[in-house]
């Protein structure tokens, strides 16, 4: 990706790693659902769904999320980027609470 500030060590780079390892870690969660399988039965397949979309959908607004905090820097207004964090935050919480319904 083009950088158009001069300090490679900003943080668009660190919120791209960041943002990286949050989808890293969707990733593993839905592959530990895998293991819940033998005992909950193919419902446990829509969590490790879901959890592979999240991730996804974290992949597909990594450029965006990338060019807008680097332009935010130039132009010294970067405004938070509270969509991502509050929908990540959805996600998560509904799959925890699709996890408990099918655990309980």
């Amino acid at each position: 990706m083009r950088r158009t500030h001069t300090d490679p060590g900003l943080q668009p780079e660190r919120t791209l790693l960041s943002w990286s390892r949050t989808l890293l870690l969707v990733l593993v969660v839905g592959g530990f659902f895998i293991r819940w399988v033998p005992y909950h039965g193919a419902a446990v397949l829509g969590l490790c769904a879901a959890a592979a979309l999240a991730a996804g959908g974290i992949w597909m607004g990594q450029r965006r999320r990338y060019i807008r905090a680097d332009a935010g820097i130039s132009a010294e207004r970067y405004p938070p980027a509270l969509g991502g964090a509050l929908s990540l935050s959805l996600v998560v919480m509904g799959l925890v609470a699709l996890a408990l319904l099918l655990v309980l």
